[in-house]
């Protein structure tokens, strides 16, 4: 489960800062209208203008932000909506005389603008439902708002939607994958590092597609790297992996130099992740089939949207939804680690990677056969897991929080941050969707299990040779891979 989010974001607005800076052309990034919401929320808009597709707002209360930097008002759209392009964060409570510094980055006509060293002084509370003015005056850095009456039937819920609001009960999101939609999913290119290094690189490929729509339903499928054009089983040793044209992360993650035992991911892998949505409690469910094949495993995940609580070692959580190692033979001992066995939970460190994760399993199938319905209901008190609408697992905090379940030698885990969040802090702040198919790593295997005939899992999940390892016994795994695919029906996410 790989958190490229804080990376993206911080490698775009680098990128865009230093490449940008030089582009001329004709767009000017207006005045920014900003509102601090009652009793809680931030809104920053500016007025919808042709061929716009991107508007980035980073923003710190009380204290400077660098032109590079990640706030802690942080959000970015890729749509308007009712004439405006409008970060929202509905949790952040501000108060008269606060002051935010904050710079906005806006993309138009594939060129990026970038307006820094900004402020504004909170001199008022506003209602939630008012919105901005769609006849904005660019003399007017302030225009009049005017009133969106909510339906009489909402009814309040502790949900949040980035962007936007939510009433209890309410459908926020669904897809049941007619067709791809660029304007919900991004197909991300990158290779995958920290926290648990899978063996695959990330590619939208366009002959030969890791992921594709059909027959209505989502197909996120592995190929191997030595297939494509241009490459061969040499190359994977000694090589080189362009990613740079399309790349969904920063430069460094994408692009390698084959050297050694450390070489190309030999698997190319799908994956897509929901950047136009992202929320804070709620309940998710995603009818899907899952991998099979030794050494695969799925990535049905919730992964944070801004890294609030840090980047490293899972330290602003990954809630996993649903999975299930693909090996139909998997055991250490007397321990199931097979395609029989379904797992998920929060997770929240990588020292102490499987502390409250849950297990269900089969006995006379496996979760890979066929169709299930996978849930997961988020919720300020606990986490819930269910498949096929039957609960089988349940998440506390304790009195200290999620935090207080973890004992002290996971000294990973940022207790000092943790303790400044709520009760279930990490998951107090917004996530996005992730959905793909990965292979080896060293989180998802335990050392130790043996598959069919007693024959080891070929790599140690602490060695240099990790990859390496796994590569060179391609003909003992590859043979297995005869349902190397996640097949996903629908996702959806509705209001508590």
């Amino acid at each position: 489960m790989t958190l490229p989010a804080n990376r993206r974001v911080v490698g775009l607005f680098i990128y865009l800062f230093v490449f940008l800076q030089t582009i001329c052309g004709q767009y000017q990034i207006p005045d920014v209208t900003i509102s601090a919401l009652k009793p809680r929320g931030f809104r920053a808009s500016i007025p919808d203008a042709p061929n716009l597709s991107l508007f980035v707002f980073q923003g710190n209360v009380n204290r400077p932000i660098g032109s590079t930097d990640v706030g802690t008002i942080s959000g970015e759209v890729l749509q308007s909506k009712d004439g405006w392009w409008t970060v929202e964060e509905p949790g952040i409570e501000l108060k008269i005389g606060d002051v935010i510094n904050y710079y906005v980055v806006v993309t138009a006509d594939r060129a990026g603008y970038v307006k820094d060293k900004l402020s504004y002084t909170v001199t008022a509370l506003e209602d939630r439902t008012f919105t901005p003015n769609i006849t904005p005056s660019p003399a007017t850095p302030r225009p009049t708002p005017r009133p969106t009456p909510s339906p009489p039937e909402c009814r309040p819920t502790v949900t949040l939607v980035q962007g936007g609001t939510a009433c209890a009960g309410q459908t926020i999101f669904e897809e049941n994958f007619d067709r791809f939609r660029d304007d919900i999913w991004q197909i991300e290119q990158y290779l995958p590092s920290s926290p648990n290094f899978p063996f695959v690189s990330y590619q939208r490929l366009t002959s030969d597609p890791t992921v594709s729509v059909s027959n209505g339903e989502l197909r996120i499928v592995l190929n191997l790297q030595q297939r494509e054009p241009g490459f061969t089983a040499d190359s994977i040793f000694t090589g080189s992996l362009n990613l740079y044209s399309g790349c969904t992360s920063s430069a460094e993650a994408c692009m390698k130099q084959a050297s050694g035992a450390d070489i190309l991911p030999p698997i190319i892998s799908g994956r897509i992740i929901s950047k136009g949505f992202a929320f804070t409690y709620g309940t998710v469910t995603v009818r899907a089939k899952l991998p099979q094949g030794d050494w695969i495993y799925p990535e049905i995940l919730l992964e944070p949207f801004r890294n609030k609580y840090g980047s490293l070692h899972y330290s602003s959580g990954v809630l996993q939804i649903a999975s299930a190692r693909g090996n139909k033979v998997l055991s250490s001992g007397t321990t199931d680690y097979s395609n029989k066995v379904l797992f998920g939970g929060p997770i929240l460190d990588l020292q102490c990677h499987d502390t409250l994760l849950n297990s269900r399993t089969l006995a006379n199938e496996r979760w890979g056969d066929s169709y299930h319905e996978y849930s997961l209901r988020w919720a300020p008190d606990r986490i819930t897991l269910s498949v096929d609408g039957v609960e089988w697992a349940r998440v506390e905090p304790t009195a200290s929080g999620l935090r207080g379940r973890f004992p002290e030698q996971c000294t990973q885990l940022p207790r000092n941050l943790l303790q400044f969040g709520s009760k279930m802090a990490p998951f107090d702040d917004h996530f996005y969707i992730a959905l793909g198919v990965g292979a080896g790593s060293i989180t998802e295997f335990p050392d130790g299990v043996k598959t069919v005939n007693d024959r080891p899992k070929p790599w140690s999940n602490p060695g240099r040779k990790a990859l390496l390892n796994f590569w060179q016994d391609m003909d003992s795994w590859l043979s297995t891979w005869n349902q190397p695919q996640l097949l996903v029906d629908y996702v959806k996410v509705v209001a508590l």
